[in-house]
């Protein structure tokens, strides 16, 4: 957890940068909407998953921890779906089916 917190300061420390650097505008809009979604995506989108990563690394092995990158997207689009009225398009469809489908293929696949 130690390291996994000096990579995450580490990383924040760098778009910080790349944001002053690149005249991005800084703000923050003090709305309890705005302020619980930053909350919600720093503590269980970053802190939290990341824990849990490495957990399931350590356990599993990263092999099948490496799955959730995959599944990241999916889960991404239904969120929007349910929560933000997106709507799926063909090609959203079609993206979508290919990582499922991907991701049975490598489930399913002979053991070496």
């Amino acid at each position: 957890m130690p390291a996994t917190a000096w990579a995450m300061a580490y990383g924040t420390a760098m778009v910080a940068v790349y944001g002053f650097a690149t005249g991005v505008e800084w703000r923050i809009e003090p709305t309890p909407a705005y302020i619980l979604s930053l909350l919600h995506l720093s503590l269980f989108g970053s802190v939290i998953a990341f824990g849990l990563y490495f957990t399931l690394a350590r356990q599993r092995g990263y092999a099948l921890a490496s799955y959730i990158s995959a599944l990241t997207p999916p889960i991404a689009v239904i969120m929007s779906v349910l929560f933000e009225g997106a709507h799926v398009g063909v090609t959203m469809l079609i993206g979508l089916i290919l990582v499922l489908g991907g991701q049975v293929l490598l489930i399913r696949a002979p053991k070496a």
